[in-house]
């Protein structure tokens, strides 16, 4: 018997313990874990490979402007394309901070509430619904009327009467009047108004 020597694989490849061919480590590793790449690849726009979880991982941390993690290439559509949906994030266009650029966040919901995956009932960490969101705030709700218009024309939605009674407390006739044209105003408030 003949002992066959095998050959080294030159530096920067390796020996693929199935096929026995080196190959490009580079090329089947994911630059972000540096594990090698055997399923869940994901090809970003700019031609790079990485494990799906990992550049989900990426994506959350830079949600706003996504670059590729090797040539700094903007990568959104990928990210899009393979983050799940999260109706939460809503409440990042709802805030204070999301009216220093009001066309964003107004754009950002229409477009989330209008998803079939988003779900109409979302609430935030305090409890508050995403009517309550829209609706509380007098100075603010003009801007949320039409987001408003069209949850409640959803059949699904939950209004609850703590909302109701905040609004009456508030005397807050506009967002008053939105709701009782939609029917959202329970009976026992309705004499309230």
């Amino acid at each position: 018997m003949s002992i066959q020597k095998r050959s080294r694989c030159k530096n920067g490849t390796r020996r693929n313990k199935k096929t026995g061919k080196c190959e490009n480590v580079l090329d089947n590793t994911c630059p972000i874990c540096l594990d090698r790449i055997v399923s869940g690849n994901i090809k970003t726009t700019c031609k790079h490979n990485f494990h799906k979880k990992c550049l989900i991982g990426w994506c959350n941390g830079n949600r706003d402007n996504v670059k590729c993690p090797i040539c700094r290439s903007d990568i959104n559509d990928t990210c899009k394309k393979i983050l799940p949906f999260d109706s939460g994030e809503i409440f990042r266009y709802t805030g204070i901070s999301a009216s220093q650029n009001r066309e964003v966040a107004q754009e950002k919901i229409r477009e989330m509430i209008r998803n079939p995956k988003f779900d109409i009932n979302i609430v935030d960490e305090y409890g508050r619904s995403l009517l309550h969101e829209l609706s509380w705030n007098s100075f603010n709700n003009h801007y949320y009327k039409e987001h408003i218009e069209y949850l409640l024309q959803q059949p699904k939605i939950k209004v609850s009467t703590t909302l109701i009674r905040e609004l009456i407390a508030r005397n807050n006739q506009n967002m008053l009047a939105v709701y009782k044209k939609h029917k959202k105003i329970p009976k026992s408030l309705i004499n309230l108004i």
